[in-house]
């Protein structure tokens, strides 16, 4: 049973690494920024925390302000 669950981590961690790292780069730039193009910041906030792969993508992609 062990031996399983660290096959399943060697495999899952790089994925795990990516969502952080794309979860702080975004939470930084939410809170940076300060100004986002749809919705407020605590809206924004949520939906990245909550969201974990999709959320931060769907800010990049509709939240990010020009500025």
């Amino acid at each position: 049973m062990n031996s399983q669950l660290i096959d399943i981590l060697k495999l899952a961690w790089p994925l795990i690494v990516i969502q952080l790292g794309l979860q702080i780069y975004t939470l930084i730039d939410v809170f940076r920024k300060s100004k986002t193009k749809s919705l407020n910041t605590t809206a924004w906030v949520i939906i990245i925390i909550i969201g974990e792969i999709l959320g931060p993508i769907a800010y990049l992609i509709f939240g990010r302000s020009e500025d």
